[in-house]
């Protein structure tokens, strides 16, 4: 990384944010998604967000963010669960750790090491 945004970004590629974006990539492909609608529509149907932040390069984003925003049918309860099972693992993925067993007692490690 150089100085500036990259360092702060770090959460973002941490191995467990890289394997929580495959998933959730996952999920998208087998309901015939794109992760972009996925994560669009995920959001639209949470009665807990109020707002989405969302950048766009291009007007066909744009209007691609438009289209998902719009739709009218949600996503199914299975879809949502299974993002929220992958949500459950990596909740704050830079503090997030395989090396932890499931009854973890104070043992064992717990986040990844900040650069």
């Amino acid at each position: 990384d150089t100085r500036g945004w990259g360092t702060t970004l770090f959460r973002y590629r941490t191995d467990a944010a890289q394997r929580a974006i495959a998933e959730y990539s996952k999920i998208a492909k087998a309901n015939g998604m794109t992760l972009t609608e996925l994560s669009l529509r995920w959001c639209r149907q949470r009665s807990m967000v109020s707002t989405s932040l969302v950048g766009h390069s291009n007007v066909k984003q744009l209007q691609e963010s438009i289209k998902y925003f719009t739709m009218k049918e949600p996503l199914s309860d299975k879809v949502m669960w299974d993002v929220d099972i992958v949500h459950m693992r990596n909740r704050l993925p830079i503090f997030s750790s395989d090396r932890v067993g499931q009854d973890w007692l104070g043992e064992g490690e717990i986040g990844e090491t900040i650069p």
